[in-house]
């Protein structure tokens, strides 16, 4: 007695498995008998209502969609691998990284951007002097403490710089107190106005840099599940805080979540407002330069820790993220063969 025959187009996933060839007949007789719907020849041509209720993954060819498909290598290392501060620093010195013409772009532009910080912290004192004129006028000017303001929020998008400078001159006109108010109104207000920018301009470009980079998909992941903690130590680091306002905006971040971020991580301007009230009372002197030390280490100090425990909440969402990945290229395939 010739086994019954199977296909794959009964919209069973996955198909169930052929009866065995060797299976005794007088077993294959009671079955049948019995009325096994198992055992069962089904039509070749399936009912309307069947089709209907059948998956997409039954119209395509199953053998290529069978299984989700394998991580890429960048995926597999970093899985494989825990995430550091400093890893894979010698990727940066292969010639072959700079070989097409958007990677020599990024590269003129991270030397240009590091010679004009050079530069700036080179000659920050003599861009203080100059502008201490103007500073003071605008202490004896009726409103003069809006111009800070405004000036702070035009340089809080990206990719200008130099609320130091401003802070630095308001502690020395203004003093601790008063300079540090006006600097905080001038960064948070600054601030939103970036975050409304990019999350109104961006976030579909943030959003495909998250399909198309895995750094950055694992990062913004981060920050979406790391509550009001991540943003404000990140914001306490070094790294510049109007660019993070941009990744912040573009991730989902609420706007409520992130000015409570932005005014949490406010002591590091008051530490900035400070050093120019301690420069116009003594000058440069041994204890304003031992301030200063004392404000770098601490800032150098919150970055590294910052850093570690971000990447250690990467190395805890990287397998989901990973995953999610590939089931969406798993999902592209379907569309893909379903379109075929």
């Amino acid at each position: 007695m010739r086994a019954p025959r199977h296909h794959l187009n009964d919209h069973a996933y996955p198909p169930a498995p052929l009866p065995s060839m060797l299976e005794n007949t007088s077993e294959r007789s009671a079955s049948e008998e019995r009325g096994d719907e198992y055992n069962k020849p089904r039509s070749s041509s399936p009912g309307r209502d069947e089709v209907e209720k059948s998956s997409v993954i039954a119209d395509v060819d199953v053998l290529p969609v069978a299984r989700t498909p394998s991580p890429t290598p960048s995926e597999a290392r970093v899985l494989e691998n825990k995430t550091r501060v400093c890893a894979d620093w010698r990727k940066w010195l292969d010639r072959r990284r700079y070989a097409n013409k958007r990677a020599i772009w990024t590269l003129v532009t991270v030397i240009t951007v590091g010679i004009l910080v050079i530069l700036f912290l080179a000659y920050q004192r003599h861009i203080e002097d100059w502008m201490r004129p103007f500073a003071r006028w605008m202490h004896g000017t009726p409103g003069g403490w809006l111009i800070p303001i405004a000036i702070m929020f035009v340089l809080s998008f990206p990719p200008l710089f130099g609320h130091e400078i401003i802070a630095i001159l308001c502690g020395d006109v203004w003093g601790v107190w008063v300079g540090f108010g006006i600097v905080a109104a001038g960064t948070v207000f600054g601030e939103l106005g970036n975050f409304y920018a990019f999350k109104w301009c961006c976030t579909a470009r943030g959003k495909k840099m998250e399909e198309k980079r895995l750094t950055y998909a694992l990062y913004a992941q981060v920050v979406r599940e790391g509550g009001l903690v991540v943003p404000t130590i990140m914001r306490l680091t070094f790294i510049p805080g109007h660019l993070l306002t941009a990744i912040f905006s573009t991730c989902g971040m609420s706007v409520w979540m992130f000015f409570a971020a932005a005014t949490l991580s406010l002591p590091k301007q008051l530490a900035t407002v400070y050093i120019g009230s301690v420069q116009s009372d003594g000058g440069n002197t041994p204890t304003t330069s031992a301030i200063k030390a004392v404000v770098v280490l601490a800032t150098v100090a919150m970055t590294y820790l910052a850093m570690r425990y971000i990447n250690k909440k990467v190395d805890q969402v990287k397998t989901r993220v990973v995953y999610a990945r590939r089931k969406a290229r798993y999902a592209s395939s379907l569309r893909s063969s379903s379109e075929a």
